[in-house]
């Protein structure tokens, strides 16, 4: 414990410099009157906004002011700002996990799982490819084979930058959103929305390949081999898919 004659230190802020009158500092929300006679210890001069440390007795009277160097200030308020930002970001893993948490259970981890890698496998991984002389020249993820037109060379040959947003694009965004909604639409029928990203991962694959066996056809009647083929990243997301369309068959089964 302190004893009575151990001063103690306060940061505040100036916000009036002695003139006729003696200055105001701001600290802890109130105002106090200083003076420049045997309390200002700085070689600066003080000024307006100029943060400084309050050495005050047990008693609370001013014995001493120092300006705060800036660079230590900045230094202080970098790391209060970590402090804060480091408190939100586990608050925000906290909720986050909390809400995979609330949603696992509505969904079941599996269900939850394949959802998340019907996804990624949509939208981030190559499931299509096109080589020319054994060369990988073009690629698509499946959500930029929807919107492939393969009646149209331009379209082909840009890949992934020549596709564009179309009628599939849509029904692929209702279809990877609905397992999500599924449990929480309180209806015999929500469960049939298990099987929505089976049913676009098929209308899609039935779309590519009547396009490129009618744009790649002359190609394979001269006996070349077809240069399209299907990656790994199609295969993936149908397994997703196939899992979660047989959540809806075992609900159905159980009707």
């Amino acid at each position: 414990m302190d004893s009575p004659s151990t001063p103690s230190t306060t940061r505040a802020r100036i916000i009036k410099v002695p003139d006729a009158g003696p200055g105001i500092l701001l600290a802890n929300g109130q105002q106090r009157a200083f003076i420049l006679e045997r309390v200002w210890k700085s070689p600066v001069a003080p000024a307006i906004n100029m943060t400084v440390d309050i050495e005050e007795d047990a008693a609370g009277v001013i014995r001493g002011l120092t300006v705060v160097d800036p660079r230590q200030l900045a230094k202080e308020r970098l790391n209060q700002f970590g402090n804060v930002a480091q408190d939100r970001g586990k608050d925000a893993a906290k909720i986050a996990q909390e809400g995979i948490g609330a949603l696992a259970g509505r969904m079941g981890a599996v269900a939850l799982v394949s959802a998340v890698v019907v996804v990624i496998a949509m939208f981030f991984i190559s499931t299509a490819e096109i080589n020319v002389e054994g060369s990988i020249g073009i690629s698509w993820t499946f959500w930029n084979l929807l919107g492939t037109s393969f009646g149209d060379p331009r379209s082909v040959l840009g890949g992934a930058a020549g596709s564009s947003f179309g009628f599939l694009n849509l029904l692929a965004l209702a279809a990877v959103a609905a397992p999500f909604a599924a449990p929480f639409i309180r209806t015999i029928w929500s469960r049939y929305l298990n099987a929505a990203p089976l049913a676009i991962v098929i209308l899609g694959f039935l779309t590519t390949w009547i396009g490129e066996r009618k744009a790649l056809g002359i190609v394979v009647q001269q006996g070349a081999p077809n240069p399209f083929s299907w990656r790994w990243g199609f295969y993936l997301l149908a397994l997703a898919a196939l899992v979660l369309g047989s959540r809806a068959l075992k609900g159905a089964s159980r009707a």
